[in-house]
């Protein structure tokens, strides 16, 4: 197993939902997506600080960035780049 997929394998559910919530909506709206938007598109009932929470801890791992302070966060090159691999063998791995 390469670093990438340890990675994404280790994650914890709300951090992969999070992560994968991002990257669909940046792939259908090439727009960062907010704290405040994504907490409609959860599957669990989430306060948006949890969920800014959970993107800096995402960010810190070089999987998503802001183009500005005042933005919605968007994948990385590093977050794009295994996104496909690890989305054809399903999100919910690890």
């Amino acid at each position: 197993m390469d670093s990438s997929t340890e990675l994404f394998s280790e994650m914890d559910a709300r951090s992969r939902e999070v992560f994968q919530r991002v990257v669909e909506s940046y792939l259908s709206s090439g727009e960062p997506m907010g704290s405040n938007t994504l907490t409609q598109h959860m599957t669990q009932s989430v306060s948006a600080a949890t969920i800014r929470n959970v993107m800096k801890d995402l960010e810190l791992l070089g999987l998503l960035d802001s183009p500005h302070t005042s933005a919605g966060r968007q994948p990385t090159e590093l977050g794009s780049a295994n996104v496909c691999r690890w989305y054809f063998g399903g999100w919910g791995a690890g």
